[in-house]
């Protein structure tokens, strides 16, 4: 190794027992791996060891300083100037000025022995230049992902249909905010009742198109024989009862958005016109002759499996290409139960303001709501939290309000257990309600940070609280 002194009299300099001890080839091999220039010197200043960095921050080769002093450095010309400035007694700051024009600045102090006395004196040595960008550079990012930050949370507060503690749904909102500042493509998949409307109308008031038409074509609600006039409109006289024209609904989204809701359904001989207009932006009206010209953002959301639609020729591969240039997939209620209560008290509030009361859920009804699969989703949930709303005669919506289907025996640690339950204190309910979550979380997540994190605490806290109610692993 050329980067210090020959380890014989290296290791005489240390007459500390301890000390005497220490892998050196070792030590030094790990000293190399730091990103600041270090050097160790004698009590007389003389270099016995500099790590790799000081070769890129100097930019001279550190065998022209090895065993040399300050003093002999300037007279070889290595240093042009070396100021030293108390600060402080520890560590003792110097600048120094090198032949290759670079400035850095020194931070040294002693090393002692168990004695006291000063075995040798560490530094270490930094280019100002190159921290200087270092810290504007992390400035720049820092304020690029506030800035982010921040635009991400106005949008989030003005888009207040979205509700969710899960971490994919989080994402899925981020990449649903990023996409609305583009025009591409977007194909919103998931079960019915999953909110696929929510997202469109969240890229919709997120995108430059906000203050124009958003227009929601439920394909699969408008009967065959009607859809492509409601689509394009017609002319008059275009067919029998035609008396006068109609403007289409892609004609009224000029400028705006449309969501092809349940584009899954809609019939072949159409898929290729759809086509037609997303490529060219025009289209015929029923019965017309003459082009028309539409500036819109196309989205499209489907319950419905379209590759396997495309490989039974149900549903065309190049409009499915077309469509799936940015494909957000909702995950169904029941994969995101940490979303079932916020989902339940937000529609709670809503339908108390709708029928002026002020109804809450009992403790048991909540969890019999989480552990409900919910088969239709967000949308079944609203609806049933609304026949819970009008059915409950006082303020507390009971158990015995669920809907058969819900009121089935739940396994809870493997023994059946019944809804109808003893009084509890209330400490005792929560403390039952939160090792229940935990456990749910370790099973549905690989480690205990990313069980921690999707039950939004620190992991050292999830620990405490595993051991506190001793949950296997």
């Amino acid at each position: 190794m050329d980067n210090f002194m020959s380890s014989d009299k290296l290791h005489d300099l240390f007459y500390d027992p301890v000390l005497k001890q220490l892998d050196f080839k070792k030590l030094i091999y790990y000293l190399d791996y730091s990103y600041q220039g270090l050097i160790l010197s004698d009590r007389g200043g003389r270099v016995l060891y500099a790590n790799r960095a000081l070769e890129r921050i100097s930019g001279f080769p550190i065998s022209e300083i090895i065993g040399l002093t300050t003093k002999e450095m300037e007279k070889k010309g290595i240093l042009i100037h070396n100021s030293l400035k108390e600060l402080k007694k520890n560590p003792l700051t110097i600048a120094q000025k090198l032949k290759t024009g670079k400035e850095v600045f020194i931070t040294s102090q002693p090393i002692l022995d168990r004695n006291g006395h000063i075995i040798f004196y560490i530094a270490n040595y930094h280019d100002l230049n190159e921290i200087n960008e270092l810290r504007q550079e992390h400035q720049r990012y820092k304020d690029i992902d506030y800035s982010e930050l921040q635009e991400l949370r106005t949008r989030f507060l003005e888009t207040d249909q979205f509700i969710s503690r899960n971490y994919k749904m989080k994402q899925i909102l981020e990449k649903t905010i990023k996409v609305a500042k583009t025009e591409a493509m977007v194909l919103i998949r998931g079960e019915s009742g999953t909110g696929k409307e929510v997202i469109a109308k969240t890229i919709h008031k997120t995108s430059n198109r906000a203050d124009k038409p958003f227009i929601q074509i439920n394909c699969a609600a408008i009967p065959e024989s009607l859809i492509e006039a409601e689509l394009f409109g017609y002319e008059k006289g275009a067919f029998t009862g035609a008396s006068r024209s109609k403007v289409g609904l892609l004609e009224m989204a000029n400028e705006g958005s449309v969501l092809l809701d349940e584009i899954g359904d809609l019939p072949l001989h159409l898929q290729a016109k759809l086509l037609r207009v997303i490529q060219t932006k025009e289209f015929y009206a029923v019965g017309g002759n003459r082009p028309k010209v539409v500036d819109i953002r196309f989205l499209a959301a489907t319950h419905r499996d379209l590759e396997g639609m495309v490989k039974a020729g149900e549903f065309r591969e190049d409009l499915f290409y077309r469509l799936n240039v940015i494909p957000i997939d909702i995950p169904p209620l029941r994969e995101r139960k940490e979303d079932i209560i916020p989902f339940a008290g937000h529609f709670l509030d809503k339908f108390n303001d709708k029928y002026r009361c002020r109804k809450r859920f009992d403790v048991m009804t909540c969890r019999a709501m989480e552990n409900y699969s919910w088969p239709g989703n967000v949308r079944q949930l609203e609806n049933f939290v609304e026949r819970m709303v009008i059915m409950a005669e006082g303020d507390i919506i009971e158990t015995t309000l669920l809907p058969e289907e819900m009121k089935l025996e739940r396994e809870i640690a493997g023994k059946p257990v019944s809804m109808e339950w003893t009084p509890i204190s209330l400490r005792e309910a929560k403390e039952r309600l939160e090792k229940e979550m935990i456990i749910s979380a370790l099973q549905q997540y690989k480690s205990i940070r990313e069980a921690a994190r999707h039950l939004e605490i620190h992991h050292s806290n999830l620990v405490r609280k595993i051991q506190k109610y001793k949950i296997e692993q």
